[in-house]
């Protein structure tokens, strides 16, 4: 739950700075589909880090792992091509390939120090149960 919140703070504060020198390049116009972007790609990040969170409390690692990388990747991949296909707004895909490496990069770095926090959990259980 802490890197879920970690996570939402961080991109909110990164993809905001993002999103002035977006509008700064790209005008007023691009502003929505940033926004909006930025939105999809945060809460599918959130929600991917929070499903493995929970997956990994009830032991299943893998299955908390795959599902997080399906989350993050599947969400936003669907969601630019509905929007690209009805919104017919051009400036919608490079804002959403914009804010999906920054999110994938930022949600990347807490996922493996979740799972090398789980690690350690589960080596220093598994040591007190050997020296018993």
């Amino acid at each position: 739950m802490r890197e879920a919140i970690a996570l939402m703070f961080w991109l909110v504060l990164l993809l905001g700075c993002v999103g002035v020198a977006w509008r700064e390049a790209f005008g007023e116009a691009a502003v929505e589909p940033f926004a909006l972007a930025a939105g999809v790609c945060i809460g599918f990040g959130v929600t991917a880090l929070l499903v493995q969170e929970l997956c990994f409390q009830m032991g299943a690692d893998f299955l908390g792992s795959l599902s997080s990388i399906l989350i993050r990747t599947l969400g936003p991949l669907l969601t630019v091509a509905v929007f690209s296909k009805f919104l017919h707004e051009p400036q919608i895909f490079p804002a959403f390939v914009c804010c999906y490496l920054l999110t994938l990069l930022s949600e990347t770095i807490l996922s493996v120090r979740l799972v090398n926090r789980w690690d350690k959990r589960r080596s220093e259980r598994s040591s007190a149960k050997s020296a018993k």
